[in-house]
């Protein structure tokens, strides 16, 4: 499997670092060696050794050097990471009668980019199950997938660069899950949602960031103590596999993933009212129903 240097935080400019985000306490106990950052083609991991899947993708995007790679399919385990702490394709052998399908976190046609041996590379480190989280079916038709393409079409960004996270939305109450049909007690458990940062450089030469979040299962509603959580209660405001534009801080809020301070100020989205939200009657933290690009809030200026 060809690896390089991974994520890179100057992919957007020397002027524009990105930095890796660092990890609340709580959530670095639970990483692989503490948080370490892998790096593959085009994108780094970052792996929660309790759930078995990532805590967080980051890939650099370059639209305008897309080669459309055939798929490469090649399932497999990264050795440095520990098959202990990645889920094989045994949690998906019910095929199409399973509710659950095998996703990719990080996108084959977001790090499928450069030269072809390259571009070739990193599509076959997509397949890599450090990468892969159980998705609801359904997921596909959200336009998840679409958000890159629709941020680039509304802003024309520099250059069609893009430096994504992504992730999963773990709860304590997330449904355990073994395989279709089969006996619970292997200790897995589906994500209760994903979520994605998208930075870009605009028109005006700033810097800009988009957060987006989507729930895919609502098992948690039934337990009392989500809704008491201060950090997951306004997940509750959303419906399933409806994927909503939200502030960098609600992502930060749910996640325990720390982005650096400055990278907050380039979301247009409030998580606290302000005299700008009051003005306007905004109700804070913002969370905006997204369906197409036209419904993407990309600049309050």
């Amino acid at each position: 499997m060809g690896l390089n240097e991974g994520f890179n935080v100057t992919f957007l400019g020397e002027q524009y670092p990105i930095p890796f985000p660092k990890l609340r306490d709580d959530i670095a106990q639970r990483a692989v060696e503490g948080g370490k950052v892998f790096p593959f083609t085009h994108f780094s991991i970052v792996t929660n050794k309790d759930r078995k899947f990532a805590i967080y993708g980051a890939n650099n995007t370059d639209l305008e050097q897309d080669l459309r790679i055939d798929r490469c399919n090649d399932w497999h385990f990264d050795d440095r990471i520990g098959e202990e702490n990645q889920v094989g394709d045994w949690l998906y052998a019910g095929g199409q009668a399973d509710l659950w399908d095998r996703g990719h976190l990080v996108r084959r046609d977001d790090v499928g980019w450069g030269e072809d041996a390259e571009g070739n590379d990193a599509d076959c480190d997509s397949f890599c199950f450090a990468n892969i989280a159980p998705q609801h079916k359904k997921f596909h038709a959200t336009k998840w997938g679409d958000i890159e393409k629709w941020i680039i079409e509304r802003t024309m960004s520099k250059d069609k660069k893009l430096s994504i996270f992504t992730g999963p939305i773990y709860t304590d109450s997330d449904r355990e899950y073994c395989g279709f049909r089969k006996p619970l007690g292997c200790g897995i458990k589906i994500p209760a949602g994903f979520w994605k940062v998208a930075f870009y450089i605009g028109t005006d030469d700033k810097l800009h960031s988009t957060a987006f979040k989507i729930l895919q299962d609502d098992y948690w509603r039934n337990e009392g103590e989500f809704h008491t959580s201060s950090s997951f209660g306004f997940l509750v405001r959303m419906e399933t596999l409806t994927m909503y534009q939200v502030s960098l801080t609600a992502i930060t809020e749910v996640t325990g993933i720390i982005f650096e301070e400055h990278l907050y100020e380039t979301n247009p989205l409030f998580f606290n009212p302000n005299a700008f939200t009051e003005r306007l009657n905004i109700v804070t933290p913002e969370m905006h129903v997204i369906r197409s690009r036209a419904d993407l809030i990309l600049d309050r200026s």
